[in-house]
């Protein structure tokens, strides 16, 4: 360390001390709006970088890449883990027999989600709201029989 910055972190009897530049109130408090300017700005944008999250997003999305987005949550929602409460196992069950009966391909549900937000009250909800919300609509009957088969009542 050159002489002038072990001057720098030292005081005058030669203890370490803190850098002279954050040794002003003024300067803390420029470092520490910068800081936070910085994380801010770094938050915004970070937390929605490669994720779908209102209409205009999905619009922007190529036809394939609507259908492979579909899949993937529909896979992800209805895969069944060993650590499911009953409630949501018994949902699953139901909207994958749903999706089997029905035949609710991935491409169908792209039109599902295309349809429903058609509709002023879905514009700003995530592709994943408006499928969670659409299923669950179509798939009620299967969900609720899934659920009476465990004696539990109705959604």
């Amino acid at each position: 360390m050159t002489d002038d910055l072990k001057d720098a972190f030292q005081n005058n009897d030669g203890d370490q001390i803190v850098p002279r530049m954050f040794a002003s109130r003024r300067a803390v408090r420029i470092m520490s709006c910068c800081l936070a300017t910085g994380l801010a700005l770094g938050a915004s944008g970070a937390g929605a970088v490669g994720f779908v999250n209102n209409r205009t997003q999905w619009d922007n999305l190529t036809a394939e890449a609507r259908i492979g987005y579909v899949q993937a949550l529909n896979d992800s929602l209805n895969y069944s883990f060993v650590d499911d409460t009953l409630i949501n196992a018994l949902a699953k069950r139901g909207r994958t027999q749903c999706l089997i009966d029905r035949n609710l391909t991935a491409s169908r549900l792209v039109d599902l989600i295309n349809a429903a937000y058609q509709a002023e009250q879905s514009q700003l909800l995530p592709p994943s709201a408006v499928y969670v919300l659409r299923i669950t609509s179509i798939c009620r009957d299967y969900i609720n029989r899934s659920r009476q088969e465990f004696g539990l009542g109705p959604q």
